[in-house]
Parts: structure tokens; sequence; C-alpha cells
């Protein structure tokens, strides 16, 4: 889908998941420019993720907040994404006692042991990180 392949657009997914806001909170939370935004939100608008209102207290201007789409987009995309890492990290937690058990059987040397189980539990950690970080 065209609308997950660039990282802002995920970003402001995100961030209006939140709460609703206008562009200017955008530019400051994501740290690019307002033409970036104001692009990327007509882009969301189109896929029928976004919705905008009017404020017009104090001043004129628009809010932007996600349609049920984008939040229904957002949930599946975490649901996949959780079963995703669930399903990885089991798959190398799995390779992690198979390797122990050749080691234990002596059909693994100690060094090629500890390289591949030290591998291993770097990616299953980093898998972990990474769930820790999307919640």
């Amino acid at each position: 889908m065209a609308v997950l392949q660039d990282k802002t657009r995920i970003k402001i997914l995100k961030l209006l998941n939140d709460y609703p806001v206008h562009p200017d909170v955008l530019v400051e939370e994501i740290g690019v420019s307002r033409t970036a935004i104001e692009k990327h939100l007509k882009q969301l608008l189109s896929f029928g993720l976004l919705e905008r209102r009017t404020q017009t207290v104090p001043r004129l201007r628009y809010i932007y907040s996600l349609t049920i789409a984008g939040q229904n987009l957002l949930e599946g995309i975490s649901i996949a994404s959780d079963q995703f890492i669930a399903f990885t990290v089991e798959n190398l937690q799995d390779q992690l006692t198979k390797i122990e058990q050749a080691f234990v059987f002596g059909v693994v040397p100690k060094d090629e042991f500890e390289q591949i189980k030290d591998g291993l539990q770097k990616r299953i950690d980093n898998f972990i990180d990474t769930e820790d970080d999307a919640k």
C-alpha cells in the first residue's frame, strides 16, 4: 500500500492516533517542513485515513484526525507486527535451543556455539526491543 511506503506518513498516522492536531504540531514533532507535512496530509486525506475540520476560535485553522479507516489500519498494522515479531522470536529461540543441544552433544565446537548463540541472542533482543519501542 503506497500510503505506508513513507516513514513521515506513518509518523503522522501514529501521532494522529493519539489526538487531533494542527499541521504545525506535526512539523514540530516530526521535524520536516510545513510543505512536506501538507503534502503528506493531502495524500492521507485522499486515502480516506484522515479527516479535516475547521477550527475558528481563536482564528481560522485546520485540525486533522484519524478516520475510522485510519484507526483500523493502524490497529491492523499493530496486530500484524505483533504476530510477526512473536513468530520470529519463537523461531529464533527454537534455533537457539537446537544449537545448544548440538553443543551439549558435541556436534558443534564451543567457539562456534558461542558465536552462533551470541548472534541468535542479539537478533532475539533486537526483535524484543523493536516490539517494546512500538508500544
